[in-house]
């Protein structure tokens, strides 16, 4: 626990850094308000993100597994993306679960959010909740995008993040959103 009380910081000044395509990096300077004391932070600017729990009729999970370059590994995943500019979120999920799988459903709800990093990134990750998803064509996925796709039980789903199997992190945490929001609606604790 801290000895003194934290206060806010305020920011000074904003520059770009460097435009990353998907994602800016801009330095920042900052001043605490109360000791006044200043530093000179990176942050990115990225859009908010849109991650989609597909669930058909039968509660099986779209999964998708695609090569991440930034781990320099195959990532099962849910289908996910960014929200475009003037985009709802609840619209951008279901967008990308087309994009990446060929798969639409019949009812669609936004079951939360999270900061994906808020140490450097501004952006929020939504997580939308797809149900009776069924495969209605090949999807549209970016030039640089291939995909596996799988259905898997809730079972199967939630046993992989517990193994290991997946390993991503706001995968993690849409998981936790949708064991809350089953349990809300009478799934038992078993079921995952």
């Amino acid at each position: 626990m801290s000895r003194f009380p934290i206060t806010a910081w305020e920011c000074l000044d904003t520059q770009e850094h460097a435009d990353c395509r998907v994602y800016r990096i801009l330095r920042e300077r900052w001043r605490n308000v109360a000791d006044k004391t200043e530093g000179e932070f990176y942050v990115m600017d990225v859009a908010d993100w849109a991650v989609c729990l597909a669930l058909t009729e039968l509660n099986t999970c779209v999964l998708v597994r695609q090569f991440r370059f930034g781990s320099a590994a195959f990532s099962w995943e849910l289908p996910a993306g960014l929200v475009d500019a003037g985009e709802a979120p609840l619209d951008a999920g279901i967008r990308e679960l087309y994009e990446e799988s060929g798969y639409r459903g019949s009812r669609a709800e936004v079951l939360g959010w999270v900061y994906p990093n808020p140490a450097i990134q501004r952006n929020r990750c939504h997580f939308v909740l797809v149900r009776e998803a069924r495969r209605t064509g090949d999807g549209d996925p970016d030039p640089h995008e291939t995909f596996e796709i799988e259905e898997r039980s809730l079972q199967d789903l939630f046993s992989w993040a517990r193994e290991g199997r997946i390993r991503h992190g706001i995968v993690h945490a849409a998981l936790f959103f949708l064991r809350e929001h089953l349990l809300r609606e009478g799934f038992r604790s078993e079921d995952f």
